[in-house]
């Protein structure tokens, strides 16, 4: 099939890239219920802090989760696409590695976080190990930070034999140009700003 005028991203089939952009749909259109509960001292603390009554506080909470959710469900998304990428796949959860994508050689291995903030030092000292143990055997290991600020990353103590990008470095690795990492924002950009629902997505196919 042609690719819609607005994909920018051929790289990724246009097939790919609908499923993998399913999760976000689902946090957009609330079909994935919250299982968390409201923090009762939390919001006696900025209730009485800062003067909003229980409706306003409840809609700036209902607001936060929402947020949450969502950038939970795009660290999934760049997982998912660089897995789509011609020669990577992405692991099932729980793989023996613990890691989220490899080459079909197996000769690179990918941890992919959404910001450089999502891991505290403890959980990225953890995933910078699990690279340690990649670089042992002589692979390559990357540790990816989606976005950071200004490109700086956290490296997390990590040796200088695991490499350590930001989305650009990473998608301009994969795709093998350095204009996709911005590319791929101006194509979200338009799907979101024209397809409401999933459904109204797919007919483009």
């Amino acid at each position: 099939m042609t690719n819609p005028s607005w994909y920018l991203i051929p790289e990724i089939t246009f097939n790919s890239f609908i499923e993998c952009i399913k999760g976000l749909y689902d946090v957009l259109e609330k079909k994935n219920k919250s299982k968390t509960f409201p923090d009762v001292f939390l919001k006696t603390v900025l209730t009485s802090f800062s003067g909003l009554t229980p409706d306003q506080w409840e809609a700036a909470e209902t607001a936060r989760m929402f947020q949450k959710a969502l950038e939970a469900k795009m660290g999934f998304f760049h997982q998912d696409l660089m897995g789509k990428f011609n020669g990577y796949r992405t692991f099932k959860t729980g793989h023996s590695t613990g890691l989220d994508v490899c080459n079909d050689e197996k000769k690179e291995y990918i941890e992919v976080k959404n910001k450089n903030n999502t891991m505290n030092s403890g959980a990225g000292e953890s995933a910078v190990k699990k690279l340690m143990k990649i670089c042992d055997s002589g692979m390559k290991a990357i540790l990816v930070q989606v976005n950071c600020p200004n490109g700086r990353v956290s490296r997390f103590k990590a040796p200088a034999s695991v490499e350590v990008w930001d989305g650009k470095k990473a998608y301009a690795h994969l795709s093998g140009r350095e204009t996709f990492f911005d590319e791929l924002n101006k194509t979200l950009e338009y799907v979101f700003a024209n397809y409401k629902t999933y459904e109204q997505l797919k007919t483009t196919l």
